[in-house]
């Protein structure tokens, strides 16, 4: 292992998130991409599928290096594919050379060959997300002890992932008070909602806030208004999300 790479991965075990967590997400991605050697690391979490709100499936929630603008899109299909497989298999996939291989008609539609690393992400045990590396630099492909490496920078950004959010929950006035509000102010509830339910936690943190601005006396109109300005700065996190992008 290079002294440059250890320096990375050193980098990596001391992170301490901070700003905005979509900022957070993409640092991550970053460093993992110069642990690798690679020109494009994608970080895909479990998340709320757009149609009817229940179903649970991956979505592209950081990226370094560059990819096409649908893979950004909530409709893009992912049930056949390599994240969504390692997510089921829940263990790494090293493919030297995608062209080559069983998912060479899935690499030639996204527009890619070359090789290939995906990895689930596990948040306190369980599979929360795939990690995926790509287009290694300087070399034709990755190795054993690339996908060895790229075992531990999982390992590593799960365990900041999960710090990342029990950390904001508990800084949290409205959240402790939507967990107690929905009777789940125990620690054990705390984690395993923080960690596995973020969907649930949502909703509950939408009621305590809906509950707390009718106590103070707010009419519905003013909480609506409230709704939409919350709905505006989602879509100033996009926008700037997505200008970052292309300047990258």
């Amino acid at each position: 292992m290079t002294s440059e790479r250890q320096a990375k991965l050193l980098e990596l075990a001391g992170f301490e998130p901070t700003g905005q967590f979509e900022d957070t997400l993409y640092r991550l991605t970053c460093i993992a991409g110069d642990i690798m050697a690679a020109h494009r690391v994608s970080l895909m979490l479990l998340d709320t599928g757009s149609e009817g709100g229940k179903a649970v499936r991956l979505k592209l929630s950081a990226l370094y290096g560059e990819l096409p603008d649908a893979a950004w899109r909530d409709d893009t299909p992912t049930e056949a594919g390599i994240a969504q497989s390692v997510l089921d298999q829940n263990e790494c996939l090293y493919i030297k050379d995608i062209g080559h291989s069983r998912w060479r008609e899935l690499a030639r539609r996204l527009g890619g060959t070359g090789s290939f690393i995906s990895c689930p992400i596990r948040l306190a045990g369980k599979p929360a997300g795939v990690l995926n590396i790509s287009e290694p630099i300087e070399r034709a492909h990755f190795t054993a002890t690339d996908c060895d490496t790229a075992e531990l920078v999982v390992r590593l950004i799960g365990r900041i992932l999960h710090v990342a959010r029990l950390d904001r929950m508990l800084d949290s006035r409205l959240a402790q008070m939507a967990f107690t509000l929905e009777g789940r102010n125990d620690s054990v509830s705390v984690v395993e909602l923080s960690t596995h339910e973020p969907d649930k936690v949502a909703r509950m943190l939408a009621k305590a806030f809906y509950k707390e601005m009718r106590h103070c006396g707010f009419t519905s109109n003013q909480i609506i208004r409230a709704a939409g300005e919350i709905i505006s700065e989602l879509t100033g996190s996009l926008n700037r999300t997505k200008r970052r992008l292309e300047q990258d």
